[in-house]
């Protein structure tokens, strides 16, 4: 009796949280912002190029082992950021043999105010946008994040009510480090980097080898 009276709550709990699902949205912004001293002009110039994005991402220092090529035409629609997962030599033992791990790709701009992108990580795929709007000392930055989940997708639905605790820390300390790289060479756009290693982005060399 007591197994049967268990099993049913246990099926009205299972019930309700399909049924809750389906009425969460399906459809989640995350989005912060930050003002920095520096021109619309210059802040376009570096996000609207993936050479420089991991000189301010907050991602970079969290996959110290990866490798990271660029792809497509220097900077606008069509760039990209591909990094590999390092897990250990290939044949010849120069090249890391992990599989690609993530793809960042500027999808269009709207130049100077607009950059957008999109995101894959595996099989989750995230559209981004970061707009830059004048302020009274410099420009205001915002950083956006939108996911979208299929109608019967409930438990994306449920990771979409933890997005904002999931990534808006990330979000904020990624503009804070733009901040500072923009603000490293005030009136002038930062060089840009050769290449996509590690060594070859500024900050890099306090990360461990």
């Amino acid at each position: 009796m007591m197994a049967k009276r268990l099993l049913s709550v246990l099926l009205a709990l299972v019930i309700t949280i399909i049924l809750v699902g389906f009425f969460l949205p399906r459809e989640v912004l995350v989005q912060r912002s930050i003002t920095i001293d520096t021109s619309q002009e210059t802040a376009f110039g570096v996000l609207n190029d993936l050479a420089y994005f991991n000189a301010w991402s907050p991602w970079f220092a969290r996959r110290p082992d990866a490798s990271y090529r660029l792809e497509g035409p220097p900077q606008g629609p069509g760039a990209a950021l591909v990094w590999t997962d390092g897990l250990g030599a290939g044949e010849g033992g120069d090249e890391p043999s992990g599989g690609e791990a993530g793809r960042l790709r500027i999808s269009s701009n709207r130049p100077p105010e607009r950059v957008d992108l999109r995101m894959e990580l595996g099989e989750t795929e995230s559209e981004q946008v970061l707009q830059i709007e004048p302020a009274e000392t410099g420009v205001e930055v915002s950083w956006g994040m939108r996911m979208r989940f299929d109608t019967f997708d409930l438990t994306g639905r449920y990771i979409g009510l933890m997005l904002p605790s999931l990534v808006g820390g990330d979000l904020n300390r990624g503009l804070e480090q733009l901040k500072a790289f923009l603000e490293q060479s005030p009136g002038a756009l930062p060089p840009r980097p050769e290449g996509v290693e590690p060594s070859d982005f500024p900050g890099a060399g306090t990360r461990q080898p």
